[in-house]
């Protein structure tokens, strides 16, 4: 398994993560592996879970990184995957549908969750392998984090890959974090703290291109947020061929029509106004924005300072060099 170390305060970044990125419900992060992929601390729990996890070949792993795109995208996928049942999606919440493999490593769950048993602990895995088929699991993690069965192909699951621009990324998640993970610090030093990889599921880089670098594979399709924005149609039509589901003109229509920003929106099976209530209430949060907050493709420059812009782009430059992933 990949080495782990706790993220002490060694440096600047380091003490404004564990300073300003810390609560309750979240006392400390670790970093993994090689590649320092930074996670809170209660995910040595649960990394033999996860890596062991029993894979199904039908099941479809929709994977990205935080806040860019993986909840519209997991309502697409769902649906589709499960012939269009528009009721259970209204009746039940996207995260019970289709639950994140990682879910209960993220905080400090016997406390957060309290009053979900379902959620806490092992037992969380024990009935993610007892959804009927086909099941659509989220995760954020690494490629090298993902069940063994995947990384060493004796299973082949549809995964579908969201990718969004690192600018609308960080601001995106700067406002999530303040809404569901006691964020607490500037949107500058946020900022800081995304550039250097030291932000939950971070370096934004090493996980995008950990899935970019298996693109050689026949189970991995990619999609872009900018995308998705500009012909959600198309990029609907792409995921119903490559999850082998056809799909009528009529049946893309109602779809399109449901995956819509305003109706996402005022969709509260999608919408985690649940949850971010609850954060609120039990101290995660320390400011209530909306989840579905813009959805606007590059809505960073109205947030961002132009120096910082540059270091974006900077940083971008240097990360990307030598691949041919190019995000707009």
């Amino acid at each position: 398994m990949p080495a782990i170390r706790k993220i002490g305060n060694d440096n600047e970044i380091d003490r404004i993560l564990n300073r300003d990125f810390v609560s309750d419900f979240r006392s400390g992060y670790v970093e993994i592996g090689e590649d320092n992929f930074c996670l809170p601390i209660y995910y040595e729990y649960y990394q033999e879970a996860i890596k062991t996890f029993k894979v199904r070949n039908d099941d479809v792993f929709l994977c990205g990184h935080p806040k860019t795109g993986t909840t519209w995208v997991q309502e697409m996928i769902w649906l589709i995957a499960n012939n269009f049942d528009y009721d259970t999606a209204a009746k039940k919440i996207i995260y019970e549908r289709s639950p994140q493999i990682e879910f209960p490593a993220l905080f400090d769950i016997t406390k957060l969750c309290k009053d979900l048993p379902y959620m806490q602990g092992l037992r969380y895995y024990h009935i993610l392998e007892g959804i009927k088929s086909p099941r659509v699991i989220k995760s954020h993690l690494h490629w090298s984090l993902l069940p063994e069965e995947i990384r060493n192909g004796s299973k082949q699951p549809k995964i579908i890959v969201i990718l969004r621009t690192p600018e609308d990324t960080c601001v995106s998640l700067y406002y999530y974090s303040q809404s569901a993970e006691a964020y607490k610090g500037s949107f500058q030093d946020f900022c800081k703290l995304f550039l250097a990889g030291r932000v939950c599921f971070g370096p934004f880089w090493k996980q995008v291109l950990s899935y970019w670098n298996e693109r050689h594979r026949s189970n991995i399709l990619f999609i872009t947020y900018k995308d998705m924005k500009n012909d959600l149609p198309a990029v609907i039509k792409t995921v119903a061929i490559f999850l082998e589901k056809p799909i009528t003109e009529d049946q893309l229509t109602k779809l399109t029509e449901h995956l819509s920003f305003e109706s996402m929106k005022k969709n509260p099976a999608v919408n985690y106004e649940v949850g971010l209530e609850y954060a609120k209430c039990d101290g995660a949060a320390t400011v209530r924005n909306d989840f579905l907050r813009s959805g606007k493709v590059g809505g960073y420059k109205s947030e961002m300072s132009p120096e910082m812009i540059e270091k974006f782009k900077a940083w971008t430059k240097e990360n990307t060099e030598g691949t041919d992933l190019v995000l707009h």
